[in-house]
């Protein structure tokens, strides 16, 4: 069984309406941040439908749908708020964002170097260290959208299956 990790073009990050449910313990003790609603703010974007800020994800409209209509499994979405930054404006003045959702991996697996250990056998899962890991079968549908700015790691099972 192969899986894949995904690191998204980041075009953005957290915009200032973002809420952060665990900020002192992100802040004290270095946990991963809990975040109940993203903002997530442009900057820049290469044309990617799928994008990340640390540890959130987002897809576009297009790219949930497929995904839904597929049967793929171990994902949650959620709304989400866009905005530009100036610059963005300055550097595409005509550009109109597609909708975006959040996707939230509901699976989990740990990576070592280029191996997985302990999959929960989801589609989509998300690392201790915060990197999507996905299913042969959802990298497919990936690929059938804007997918050129993503770099991709295959995973080999650390047990050899």
């Amino acid at each position: 069984m192969k899986l894949y990790g995904l690191e998204p073009e980041v075009a953005g990050g957290f915009g200032e309406n973002t809420v952060v449910s665990n900020l002192d313990n992100v802040r004290l003790k270095r946990e991963r941040p809990i975040v109940t609603h993203l903002h997530y703010e442009f900057s820049g974007w290469l044309g990617d439908e799928i994008l990340e800020t640390t540890p959130c994800f987002i897809i576009t409209e297009s790219l949930a749908n497929s995904i839904q209509r597929s049967e793929l499994r171990g994902y949650t979405f959620d709304d989400t708020e866009t905005s530009v930054t100036e610059e963005f404006e300055e550097l595409y003045p005509r550009r109109v964002l597609p909708k975006f959702r959040r996707i939230i991996p509901q699976g989990t697996v740990e990576i070592t170097g280029s191996t997985f250990k302990n999959w929960s056998g989801d589609d989509f899962c998300l690392s201790p260290k915060s990197i999507l890991v996905v299913s042969e079968k959802a990298l497919t549908v990936f690929k059938k959208h804007q997918f050129d700015h993503c770099d991709i790691t295959e995973l080999a099972d650390s047990n050899g299956r």
